[in-house]
């Protein structure tokens, strides 16, 4: 007999044969095969010379300093993480299509690279589908699971246009200072604060960070309710602070070192 399986959306039991698999983010916003990258090695790589050393090799070789900087990327910093993409089985099949409405809409703000003076033009209600499509991928987060979000029946009622909960979400669009070697990290994460917890989730173009209090003000970052303003204008980039995915990233690597000490330690 399968297990049971709960809902995170409508809350109903069900067994694992009737567990969507839900990808998180959409699988149509670059969440279809992800790499993990060894950050450790890079590092060390670049302080050493033989990533330097690598390129040279490669160009030796008749490639393009593009080819041989992509082949050395590939070969020796790249790890196959989801081949198919990050997927997860928290939503029931039926609310996995009902919120398929709520991707469509999302899939225009993302192919328009968030820009206002596309967005400005969007109906109110196709804004608030790009919303709640948001604050739904983060039901899927593994991070996530033990939350007992209050915006469950924002996302389920269509007709619902206003949320006034606890969890506040807030986005960048991604430029050179969000990403490491230019690799859009799409990634997920926790951050604990004495004022609460900040989750990420982002894909290809942007950054999101749900969070259960007021952001802090060092961080310069959208609201996502700010694409329902005439004055919406999008902000781009961390900054030279790093925002919060700099934080999620250096735990990343922390994690990363630590678990290398680890191997060396059993395999020396």
């Amino acid at each position: 007999m399968d297990e049971m399986h709960k809902c995170r959306l409508c809350g109903k039991q069900f067994p694992e044969s009737e567990m969507s698999e839900e990808h998180y983010p959409a699988h149509c916003v670059g969440n279809d095969d992800i790499i993990q990258l060894n950050i450790v090695k890079a590092m060390d790589d670049l302080m050493s010379g033989h990533a330097r050393q690598a390129i040279v090799s490669g160009m030796k070789k008749g490639l393009s300093y593009e080819d041989a900087a992509g082949a050395y990327f590939d070969n020796e910093l790249a790890k196959d993480l989801y081949p198919k993409g990050r997927t997860a089985r928290t939503l029931c099949r039926e609310c996995n299509t009902f919120l398929g409405k709520y991707d469509s809409a999302y899939l225009r703000f993302y192919n328009a690279n968030g820009d206002p003076a596309i967005v400005r033009g969007y109906q109110e209600r196709t804004k608030i589908q790009i919303i709640k499509s948001i604050y739904a991928k983060f039901l899927s987060l593994p991070e996530t699971q033990d939350e007992n979000f209050d915006f469950i029946e924002f996302i389920k009622d269509e007709s619902m246009s206003v949320y006034s909960g606890e969890w506040r979400l807030y986005f960048v669009k991604r430029d050179f200072s969000t990403d490491l070697m230019g690799l859009a990290d799409i990634g997920t994460g926790k951050l604990d604060f004495e004022e609460g917890v900040v989750y990420e989730l982002s894909d290809d173009r942007f950054i999101f960070n749900l969070m259960n209090f007021e952001k802090h003000s060092c961080y310069e970052m959208n609201s996502i309710f700010d694409i329902l303003n005439r004055n919406y204008s999008l902000i781009v980039g961390v900054g030279e602070n790093g925002g919060y995915h700099g934080q999620v990233m250096l735990t990343d690597l922390f994690r990363q070192m630590q678990e290398q000490d680890e191997r060396r330690e059993f395999f020396p």
